[in-house]
């Protein structure tokens, strides 16, 4: 599933609340966008045929929830990066986020730490 720019802003806030959502606690917290609400019920209808948000009635109000986990979401995105810029290749990726003086020395060692312990589990 891929949400564009807007969808994934109100994706950010369903995840951040962290509970079923009507649209207007959403237009609350996504004033500064300063999108009509017209506008976000689009969105949202958006994402509900997208399979990223449920959607259940609740009186008068739709009520949103989340059906995808923001960790979920974003590993499905970076592997699709990974497939369509780096043709699957891990390294080449950091490769070109090192070169590219993308990654600090403190996030290498953390990179570093993580993949030994990543290859401790694999022994």
């Amino acid at each position: 599933m891929k949400l564009s720019d807007a969808e994934l802003e109100i994706m950010e806030k369903v995840w951040e609340l962290d509970a079923p959502v009507t649209a207007a606690r959403l237009t609350e917290r996504l004033a500064e966008k300063g999108w009509k609400p017209s506008t976000l019920l689009t969105l949202l209808a958006r994402m509900v045929n997208k399979g990223a948000l449920a959607v259940e009635k609740r009186g008068k109000q739709n009520v949103y929830r989340a059906l995808v986990s923001a960790d979920a979401y974003r590993a499905e995105a970076a592997r699709e990066v990974l497939g369509r810029y780096y043709s699957g290749s891990v390294k080449s990726m950091v490769a070109a986020l090192y070169d590219g003086k993308g990654l600090s020395a403190g996030e290498l060692a953390e990179l570093r730490a993580w993949l030994d312990e990543e290859a401790k589990g694999h022994e």
